[in-house]
Formats: C-alpha cells, structure tokens, sequence
C-alpha cells in the first residue's frame, strides 16, 4: 500500500512509523524546521488523565477570565487571523456536557493506548514517576480536593499527596500547599520522542523529503525547492497539525482548526528540580524536568500557523510565574526560549478518520487538530490510523473522533 503522510511534527512521524512498520510503502512530505508545531519544544507530558476534551463545561469563563486577568494561560496574538471570532463561539457552542460524553471515551482509550506503546518502547526515556498538580497560596488543599473530585469522576487515577511528602519534592517554595498525583501520567523529552519516530520510520523504509502538498485534489502535488511533483498514494494521511485547513481546502474541504501558540523555556542550572513533570494550577505553567534542563511551557494564544515570534516579556512572565511555585535561579545565566503553535479544533477532540470519499483516486485520513496533548496522544493517534488504513476493528468510542462528524 503506497501512503503519504502530509506533516513531519509528532503525529506525521509516529503515523509513518507504525504504517511502515506494517509494511505500507511510507512516503513523508514535511516543511523546513522552522515550521514544527509543538513537537519539539511542549512540556513533554503524556498525559493519560487529559480524557476530558478540551471543550468542556466552563471552559469559557475560565477562557475570559485568564484574558482579563492577562494571566498567561489564554490570550489573542497581535495577528490572530481571519476566521478567529467565528471559532471561538463555535467552541463556546461545544463547552457542554454532551460534548464531553461524546470524546471522552475515545480519547480516554487512546491515551492509555499510547502509554502503553511508549512503555514498550526501551529506547525512550520516560519518567514514571507520576504527575503532580501543584496548588499555591491559600484555599490551595480545597482547590486540590476539588480537582481530585473531579478526576475521580472520570476514573483517572488520583492520590493525595500529604503534607510531609510535598514538603520532601525538591525544588517546591513555601507557597506550595497541596498537590494531587495523576499516577498514570509520564514525563518524557519530547524532541527524543521526535527523533525515535522518525529513525523508526526510516528504518522501517519511510522516505522523507522537504516540500509542502499544495493540492489533493489528484494525486498528492507537493511543491519542492526543485520544482512541484506528484506523488502515486492509496492514502494519504494528512497530518500537517495547524497547517491541516490550509491542505483540506484544496479538497474544499473546511476543517475548523485554529494555531493556538504556546511558549516554553527550557532553564539550566536550577540546583535542585523537581523530580517529576508538574501543572503549577495557579500559574497555568506545565513543568517538567529533563536532561536538557528545567522546562516550562505556558499560554494559549490565538494566532496564525507561521507566527514563531518570541515575545520577550512573555518568557520573563512565564518564569516569574513559575517562581511562585518553584526554587529558580534570580538570573538565569542559560534560557533556552522556544514558541511554536498547536493545532485547536473546534470542539476540543482531534480529528482522527477518513473524509467522506471523493473523486481522488486515493482516500484522506485526517489525523490532526489534538490541541494541547499531541505528544500524549501521538502513539494512540498512530495505532488507530494504522487500524483505519488496514480496515480493522475500531471501538465506537474511537469512531466518534472521526472528521465525519463535521458533515453529518
């Protein structure tokens, strides 16, 4: 089976990886660097106790007033695109209960899935040691048992951490008053995910080249430094994160997908880390310790796919605010600053299943629009593209997640 998987980031590459490893002949078309979305620099969190999809009740007053308070967490670009204002009542529309009901199971059996697939994976360095979710200031143990509540509602895995163990985490301020453990959540670097999904891919036999698919109206054109070429394929996966729209419409197709920009740092020479990956709640901040360094990783800011602009007090005010939470150095002598945007679907669930089938010789699996946790969904995405595309089993819960929602 020839396959061309549009899009190079977390989910292009660990799709090529599982299709060719089944033995599809595996053609990658992926832009230049500069392009990746959140694949190389995110938290690093894989994060089985996300099921809830992003859309869900409350949402929107937790949206407005992260904007009021300009507290980082959710925020517009100087340059948020057309289209913007239309998403974000569209996404308003979805923050309920049914939604919830709808993807939560889905997303739920592909998050265990892709834990278990990294697990298996002895190459890949992954911190088991589970994720805390830290609270500061007071009524901080009252917010903690809440939040506890509400996991538990959903069967993810919580423990309480008590007052002695929080005290012994290192790396935590005075101002750190509760913290819960989502026990089934992991931490890894997300560039040495990357880097073993493409070397898999490749020594599977996947071949990567440099370009950008311009057309899927016929056979995949894909515009290269050298000139434009079309490639022969029974399924192209499309897989290009916030690019995915701009491709679909050459099918018009609309897919709601907006680039929601996220920010990270990376801090080396912070004496004594945390042991674990954390959510610093009140500073809406992802943490996670790597080899590389401290990383940090906040904000959601609505934009457009090519905006890599690093705003400098951005990163000064993700830093102070992790600094309520966590011992950092007054003057960072080593800052690594990053940016890159992630792919946000109208009702907060990816977009992973076949289009309605056209008059292209070939057919379109879309696997994009996974928001915040790509990483955490990446090999889950990959093992039910792989199901899809050799016609095997798919629970409901799985269908439900397909893009034919959007034309029922």
């Amino acid at each position: 089976m020839r396959i061309v998987v549009v899009g190079g980031g977390i989910i292009g590459a660990t799709c090529a990886a599982f299709l060719a490893e089944r033995g599809a002949d595996v053609t990658v078309v992926d832009a230049d660097k500069p392009r990746f979305g959140t694949s190389l620099g995110n938290a690093g969190h894989i994060v089985v106790s996300h099921s809830i999809p992003f859309a869900a009740p409350g949402m929107v007053k937790q949206g407005m007033r992260s904007f009021m308070k300009a507290d980082g967490a959710f925020a517009f670009s100087s340059r948020p695109g057309n289209g913007t204002l239309d998403w974000l009542i569209g996404f308003a529309r979805h923050c309920n209960a049914k939604n919830v009901s709808a993807f939560h199971s889905g997303l739920d059996q592909l998050l265990h899935r892709s834990a278990e697939l990294l697990l298996s994976d002895s190459t890949l360095e992954i911190n088991t040691r589970g994720l805390w979710q830290v609270f500061t200031g007071s009524g901080a143990e009252d917010r903690a048992a809440h939040e506890a509540a509400h996991m538990r509602e959903y069967d993810v895995a919580v423990r309480d951490i008590d007052r002695d163990e929080l005290r012994a985490e290192p790396g935590l301020t005075s101002n750190v008053n509760a913290a819960i453990e989502l026990s089934e959540d992991l931490g890894l670097d997300p560039s040495q995910l990357w880097l073993r999904m493409r070397q898999r891919s490749e020594t599977a036999g996947a071949r990567w080249i440099g370009g950008a698919v311009t057309d899927l109206s016929s056979a995949p054109v894909v515009r290269t430094s050298s000139g434009e070429e079309q490639l022969e394929a029974d399924v192209v996966v499309l897989a290009a994160g916030a690019w995915s729209p701009a491709v679909a419409r050459s099918l018009n197709v609309d897919l709601p997908i907006r680039a929601a920009k996220g920010y990270s740092v990376t801090l080396q020479g912070v004496e004594s880390p945390p042991t674990r990956p954390m959510l610093l709640m009140d500073q809406r901040t992802a943490l996670n310790p790597l080899a590389s360094g401290l990383r940090l990783s906040a904000r959601y800011e609505m934009t457009t796919p090519d905006d890599r602009e690093i705003v400098g007090h951005r990163i000064q005010g993700l830093i102070s605010r992790a600094r309520q939470a966590v011992e950092l150095p007054e003057v960072n002598t080593s800052v690594e600053p990053w940016t890159g945007v992630r792919p946000a679907s109208i009702d907060g669930a990816p977009y992973i299943g076949f289009l309605p089938q056209r008059t292209t010789s070939h057919r379109v699996l879309v696997a994009s629009g996974h928001g915040m946790i790509g990483t955490a969904l990446a090999a889950g995405t990959a093992d039910l593209v792989t199901r899809l595309t050799y016609d095997e089993p798919v629970s409901d819960a799985e269908a439900r997640l397909s893009p034919s929602r959007l034309f029922a």
